[in-house]
């Protein structure tokens, strides 16, 4: 079954458009604008104006819901994923993301080379495929990062947290057992501000990180998946079919493994971006 970007299966969605089609009031004023321009045009001419009026505004009325049911537009505007940035030139980032990349097609290009290899050499090249989107998305999503880091302006929020406590603990140490005035109340709501903010800066500096991370731990699979699919082909000519197969698909296992904590990276910094 086929399934919508509203996760309702596609035969639903049509359903569902072609009622809101027939309910849409603008369809009924369009169509019987249409219907009396064409009664006042038929009028004087002939006898079958109101026939004449009525079928022109069924014609409109019709092509509207037809259309709309072709075309999929009901109204309200579907919302896209927004597009993820590219890292910038020479950033960590864009080194892992271009090794990581260029190992891909070195895998491609290797399994490819062996049309008579092991059998399961295919399913190493269908996974791989896969993964050049999963590494693409990760150095996205660290270069969205790097981005909303860099409007922080952490080193002077730390001057200015370190500021407001110093002020505060003088006042504590003056005024201790009175009740805070109001220039003491407004600090400590300033106080709490700066340190969310650098709550932010830190929880998004050990998310960039970790996607760093990841992207560096997969280019550097990837590089070492290639040297051993490499050494299990030139090996197969002097194994068993079956040998070769389960060397194989113990490497296709590996880059699942790969593709896997990918995802789980990829997850995890969706709901600090989703956080901020």
């Amino acid at each position: 079954m086929l399934w919508d970007a509203a996760g309702r299966p596609s035969g639903e969605t049509g359903i569902v458009g072609l009622r809101e089609d027939l309910l849409d009031p603008w369809g009924g004023i369009v169509a019987g604008v249409a219907g009396g321009m064409a009664w006042a045009v038929t009028a004087s001419a002939t006898g079958a104006a109101v026939p004449i009026g009525l079928g022109v505004a069924a014609a409109v009325y019709g092509t509207k819901v037809a259309v709309g049911a072709l075309t999929g537009q009901r109204g309200r505007p579907v919302r896209a994923e927004p597009e993820l940035p590219s890292p910038e030139r020479g950033s960590a980032a864009d080194l892992w993301q271009t090794r990581a990349l260029r190992a891909i097609d070195d895998l491609h290009e290797l399994t490819r080379s062996q049309p008579d290899g092991p059998a399961a050499l295919l399913a190493v090249d269908e996974r791989t495929a896969g993964t050049r989107q999963l590494v693409r998305r990760l150095a996205g999503q660290a270069a969205a990062v790097g981005q909303a880091l860099r409007r922080i302006p952490a080193p002077a929020l730390a001057d200015e947290r370190d500021r407001l406590r110093a002020q505060l603990a003088r006042v504590d140490r003056a005024g201790s057992g009175v009740p805070p005035d109001e220039v003491s109340v407004q600090r400590r709501s300033s106080l709490r501000s700066v340190e969310e903010q650098l709550a932010v800066a830190e929880r998004l500096a050990m998310a960039q990180d970790t996607l760093i991370a990841r992207l560096q731990s997969t280019a550097l699979g990837l590089e070492g998946l290639i040297a051993r699919t490499a050494e299990v082909l030139a090996m197969s000519v002097s194994m068993s079919a079956g040998a070769a197969d389960d060397q194989i698909v113990e490497l296709a296992g590996e880059l699942d493994g790969l593709r896997a904590g990918m995802a789980e990276t990829e997850r995890l910094s969706r709901q600090v971006l989703g956080r901020q």
